[in-house]
């Protein structure tokens, strides 16, 4: 078994800004249910993120 050293060169990370395109597939999590929620989809009550059924929003 060869060591971590032996196989992997380790490096400073460089300097790097990641910028999302439109229409990622960004998400965030229910503060409520638990569950993921695209970020286009999220509704905010008292200041958390929540997903639309969690939010009492009625169609």
């Amino acid at each position: 078994k060869q060591a971590d050293e032996s196989i992997f060169k380790i490096e400073p990370k460089p300097d790097f800004s990641f910028t999302p395109v439109k229409g990622s597939f960004n998400k965030a999590l229910c503060s409520i249910c638990g569950e993921y929620v695209f970020e286009r989809y999220v509704r905010t009550k008292d200041g958390m993120p929540v997903c639309i059924p969690c939010s009492g929003y009625e169609q």
